[in-house]
């Protein structure tokens, strides 16, 4: 008599997945793990953009942009991983008997390929748009450079001056007309500083005996904050300025009483 019937035989991978679907905790993870993934994703859609300072050039525009997208990449894998959180918060052992071991989950192929597969899948698609967006960046620079407003900045200990070798303007605000292209160009006159004009969505080095270029178009009119965002001696926390983006026509009065003239 054969002894065929008595052979055992493996689940297929379908059957084992499926079993692994029907199981209690692993509903309630992945329950969990889509009501986290909706927080992130509602988060990065409506709330970021009204928590970061206000888009006023190109450059600030998609600095928002790329955060909402990237919020929206790393949601599933931030959702997973407070899933697994707060499912350990729920079920933690209580007692002064020894917690009985649990699921090896390293020890789960399918369970590692799935989380590693998605979790690359989504790093690629961050770090294509990531140098999408740097590319579209530089040809817009490259574009808009005939015609830009250059503005050379200089750090030092423990305020900001800005020259308009153009207009033969300097000074200690930083004013700009609205909708032409600005290039800055940044160094310092001792120690190591970061020029960070808020709302444009710029941030360069000012470093000593070298020069940094940065581009932008302010695209709305308003107020700008200039801080360092290099720790740079003692005054690092005030050396900050402001200015403003004003109207042509502003920008050129303000240029004329400044003993300048207008490009």
């Amino acid at each position: 008599m054969s002894d065929h019937n008595d052979v055992h035989l493996e689940p297929t991978p379908g059957e084992r997945f499926s079993k692994f679907l029907k199981r209690g905790d692993i509903r309630e993870t992945l329950a969990w793990a889509a009501f986290y993934t909706a927080v992130f994703v509602v988060l990065g859609a409506y709330f970021y953009p009204k928590w970061m300072p206000t888009v006023m050039s190109t450059d600030m525009k998609a600095i928002e942009r790329l955060m909402v997208v990237f919020t929206f990449i790393s949601a599933p894998v931030c959702g997973f991983v407070m899933s697994i959180f707060t499912q350990t918060l729920r079920h933690r052992h209580k007692g002064d008997t020894p917690p009985p071991d649990g699921p090896m989950i390293r020890n789960n192929r399918l369970g590692v390929a799935v989380f590693s597969g998605v979790a690359s899948l989504l790093t690629l698609t961050a770090v294509i748009y990531g140098l999408i967006e740097l590319n579209s960046s530089a040809e817009a620079a490259t574009k808009d450079a005939p015609n830009a407003l250059v503005v050379e900045v200089t750090g030092n200990q423990w305020v900001w001056s800005f020259n308009y070798p153009s207009l033969g303007v300097e000074s200690n605000m930083l004013n700009l007309p609205i909708d032409r292209p600005v290039i800055f160009r940044i160094t310092s006159a001792d120690v190591n500083h970061s020029f960070w004009p808020v709302q444009l969505g710029v941030k360069a080095d000012a470093n000593h005996l070298a020069t940094t270029l940065a581009q932008t178009t302010p695209t709305k009119l308003g107020t700008i904050d200039v801080k360092c965002a290099e720790l740079c001696g003692l005054y690092h926390a005030y050396m900050e300025t402001s200015g403003e983006v004003m109207t042509v026509s502003d920008f050129n009065n303000w240029v004329t009483a400044q003993g300048g003239h207008s490009a």
